[in-house]
């Protein structure tokens, strides 16, 4: 029970005079520059809400002085945030200090309080897992004083550790405030756990705003404070000059590191190597030489991207099947068949599954439509066709028939062409019948100059059957008018009957005589009197 006690006692003391040195020393867990700028995961998770690219950043920061026992410090760090709401974190850390190395393993949740595109209010917590051990570099085992140390504390110990984190985003302002070790708890009954409350902050902050000095280059300044019990406050102001995205510069000031400086290039498109020196404390051991600070942070594609570059692939898919009427699922090959339920899935709403469950379902669906309308396409194709051959049959029938009717238009014209010169010419014969057919002075019969015209004419009405003749016999004004009109009738008479007996049907003569009434010429003279003993000969109207 003594040596128990002893022991116990022993170890206080050792950790009393650690942290002794620890104070004067300044050898706290060294802030890395990157986490100011471009890796907060690092030091606050509420401001990964903020990133709008996940990345991965790999740190290492050492002086390169052969000093034994200088801290150095590693880093690899992983961000992702999900539409601009929740993100998640990851970091490893090392870091050797004095006699002491730590492993930390640490994950971070962030999430957004008011959601307001890049700004607003966020909160973050980070859990840790830290394993502790000697600095082998640092601590002789040949050495007996080391030995003793070594007894104390054991060859390694462990803890566990939560981080509280605020983060605040207004346009071009950020503030950042956590708190490291809201819980701090040894897991293997060590003095490690002491230490290590000795040498992480107890609060850091800070807060920056990004001024635009033209199009393609900004200013950032940054003023923030670390908090220790042991040390107090310490402060760090510097700024960082961005051109373009593609080439950075930082200068500043850190209590306990001095001055820093430090360059940046985007040396492919998604990789950008950062360089930063800390010039150091000259009065404190262990910083008195530079720091050097390398790191390499790499852009993925965010979770949206992915989201995206699927729906938009799976959209193409879906066109490609409308597009080509693809109607058979067999055709579609599994990856495109994924794409596109990729993109169906995006336009539901529920869970995972069942957005899922329905993107299938329209999937299925989409091709069933495609199919149905392939079929009332064929069909209105075929009915289409059919309406069109019955349409060229009837256009066929309808040319046939205006060819017809202009075949019977022209033979009409023709018919009436040969119907008005037949008309013509057997007017023209029956103006010389009337011309040529006479009479004696008082007498009925036909003179012999007569005879002629009148064969011409029997042979026109030969020629046209369906034409009737009206013959009306006129006489000059000798004699007595009831004598004159009489001798008119009989002589009107005597021209139908030659014609009857050349073979003209009776029915188509009609005989009338109208004495001496409208004369043709002056019955005073002895020529006018010729012409008025006349035989007028006309066709009948219908």
């Amino acid at each position: 029970m003594q040596n128990q006690m002893k022991n116990t006692k022993a170890k206080f003391i050792m950790v009393f005079i650690l942290a002794l040195i620890a104070i004067k020393a300044k050898a706290q867990q060294v802030p890395l520059f990157n986490q100011y700028y471009y890796s907060p995961s690092l030091a606050y998770s509420s401001g990964t809400v903020f990133e709008e690219d996940r990345y991965i950043s790999l740190i290492f920061r050492d002086q390169f002085g052969g000093l034994i026992g200088s801290p150095k410090n590693f880093a690899l760090a992983y961000n992702s945030a999900v539409h601009n709401k929740i993100a998640f974190s990851g970091n490893i850390t090392t870091a050797d200090i004095g006699f002491t190395s730590q492993v930390k393993l640490s994950g971070g949740l962030g999430y957004k309080l008011f959601r307001k595109g890049d700004q607003g209010l966020s909160i973050g917590t980070q859990f840790g897992l830290s394993f502790f051990s000697l600095n082998e570099d640092r601590v002789n085992p040949e050495n007996s004083a080391d030995n003793v140390l070594i007894d104390l504390l054991g060859q390694n110990g462990s803890s566990f550790s939560v981080d509280l984190s605020v983060s605040y985003r207004l346009g071009e302002l950020g503030i950042d405030i956590a708190i490291p070790t809201v819980i701090n708890e040894s897991l293997s009954d060590d003095a490690y756990i002491r230490i290590n409350d000795d040498n992480v902050p107890d609060f850091i902050g800070g807060a920056r705003y990004e001024f635009s000095l033209n199009p393609d280059l900004s200013f950032t300044p940054y003023a923030g404070v670390r908090l220790r019990e042991t040390i107090g406050a310490e402060l760090d102001v510097m700024g960082e000059l961005n051109f373009k995205d593609k080439f950075r510069a930082t200068v500043g000031y850190r209590d306990n590191y001095g001055a820093s400086a430090g360059l940046g290039a985007q040396i492919f498109p998604k990789v950008l190597f950062t360089y930063n020196y800390d010039f150091g404390q000259k009065d404190a051991p262990f910083l008195a030489d530079g720091f050097s600070e390398f790191a390499l942070h790499l852009k993925l594609n965010k979770v949206e991207d992915k989201i995206d570059a699927c729906t938009q692939e799976g959209l193409e898919v879906v066109n490609k099947i409308v597009d080509q009427r693809i109607f058979d699922e067999n055709l579609v090959n599994p990856e495109d068949k994924e794409k596109a339920l990729c993109y169906l899935s995006s336009l539901e709403v529920g869970k995972r599954k069942e957005q899922y469950q329905k993107a299938e379902q329209a999937y299925q669906a989409l091709f069933l439509k495609i199919k149905t309308e392939e079929i009332a396409r064929q069909e209105a194709t075929r009915l289409a066709a059919l309406q069109a051959e019955k349409l060229k049959q009837e256009e066929a029938v309808t040319a046939e028939r205006e060819r017809l009717a202009e075949i019977e238009r022209i033979e009409l014209q023709k018919r009436k062409a040969m119907a008005e010169q037949k008309e013509l010419e057997l007017k023209k014969a029956l103006s010389l019948v009337t011309e040529s057919v006479s009479f004696n002075s008082g007498s009925s019969v036909l003179t012999k100059t007569s005879f002629e015209s009148l064969n011409v004419l029997v042979a026109l009405l030969n020629e046209n059957p369906d034409i009737s003749l009206s013959i009306a016999g006129y006489t000059d004004n000798s004699g007595k008018a009831e004598a004159n009109l009489q001798l008119s009738k009989v002589r009107a008479q005597a021209v139908k009957d030659y014609l009857v007996d050349q073979g003209i049907a009776a029915d188509r003569l009609a005989a009338a005589g109208y004495g001496i009434a409208n004369p043709r010429a002056d019955n005073a003279t002895k020529e006018g009197r010729a012409l008025n003993r006349r035989v007028e000969i006309k066709i009948m109207e219908e």
